[in-house]
């Protein structure tokens, strides 16, 4: 991650930044600071001679800020994050930026200078290490998904804020076990990553309830069709898992999700179900009113319809041209 930042902002020196300074090339300097003491990581005096000895970081410190180049300079400890070593950074990572050492010195880091590090977790480090650290970049398998979906939640429109449990809920019984199987027994024609999958679902869950925030400056569904809410969470739920979650597998996959879905939906005593006629991705959510016109214009159950049930047939005979069809 480090790496491919540093070639980018190499490649872009000299052009300016959206704040208006120019790029500059960056150097990296990676250590191990639990491959080695702390005498070498910050330095230390010999027993005998009572000399001090710089260690490897001061070392590294002290080039930088005596180079007269405007390079930015990372320092990156790429090793697990121990209580005794990281506790000496504190002065470095607060707004003083500086660098003390046991011999007494003091060394004032120029803000050029970054300390980063490469952890798999911050078990043991304290909150006061945590707190200066400042910027975290996670990896996705560390966050996880809820967090994605927490956040969901909080912008649900007003009107919908009642349904909030619901959501939750359905989100854990279909979504999470969906990517799960998507990961583990299906092949996906493109390979995607969780947090897209979970992304585009939560997308197509936005414009589903987007009438209820008044939608291209329409006002929201009469409280008649607002009543098909309760109805419509599953088939929501249903219909966004299949074009999101099940959309990236192949044709073989699709038969193992149908299947999936309609355990998940008869294990839930889910309404309405499938017909049994094709396979879940064959037919599209008519909502009953609350977006899609009925007959009478009045509210009616939720129901799947097949995609081409409303659409007139069309022949192609022989004698036609190309520009006819």
């Amino acid at each position: 991650c480090y790496e491919t930042l540093k070639v980018a902002m190499t490649s872009l020196k000299g052009q300016p930044q959206p704040s208006g300074y120019p790029f500059q090339a960056v150097q990296t300097y990676v250590l191990n600071p639990k491959s080695i003491t702390m005498g070498q990581l910050y330095g230390e005096f010999d027993l005998q001679t009572h000399e001090w000895t710089d260690g490897i970081l001061p070392s590294l410190v002290r080039v930088g800020i005596k180079a007269p180049d405007k390079d930015k300079r990372w320092y990156v400890f790429d090793g697990p994050v121990d209580a005794v070593w990281i506790e000496n950074m504190n002065t470095v990572l607060d707004d003083n930026k500086k660098l003390c050492l046991s011999s007494g010195e003091i060394i004032k880091l120029r803000d050029t200078m970054t300390m980063m590090f490469e952890v798999a977790d911050l078990a043991v480090a304290s909150p006061a290490t945590v707190w200066d650290g400042l910027d975290y970049i996670w990896e996705p398998g560390v966050l996880g998904l809820n967090p994605f979906i927490s956040c969901w939640l909080k912008r649900v429109p007003q009107l919908g804020q009642a349904y909030l449990d619901e959501f939750e809920a359905l989100f854990a019984f279909y979504v999470l076990p969906a990517i799960e199987l998507v990961r583990g027994k299906l092949k996906e024609i493109l390979t995607s990553v969780d947090s897209a999958l979970l992304m585009s679902f939560l997308r197509l869950m936005d414009f589903r309830l987007g009438p209820l925030s008044g939608r291209d400056n329409k006002p929201p569904p009469p409280a008649q069709f607002q009543a098909l809410i309760p109805n419509l969470l599953v088939p929501w739920v249903v219909f966004n898992t299949i074009w999101s979650i099940g959309a990236t597998c192949d044709n073989n996959g699709r038969i193992l999700f149908d299947r999936f879905i309609r355990d998940r939906m008869l294990e839930g005593g889910h309404e309405p179900q499938f017909p049994e006629d094709g396979l879940c991705y064959d037919f599209n959510l008519h909502d009953g009113g609350f977006t899609d016109v009925t007959s009478d214009g009045e509210p009616a159950p939720p129901t799947w319809r097949g995609w081409m049930d409303n659409i007139a047939d069309y022949k192609i005979t022989g004698d036609m041209k190309y520009s006819d069809c």
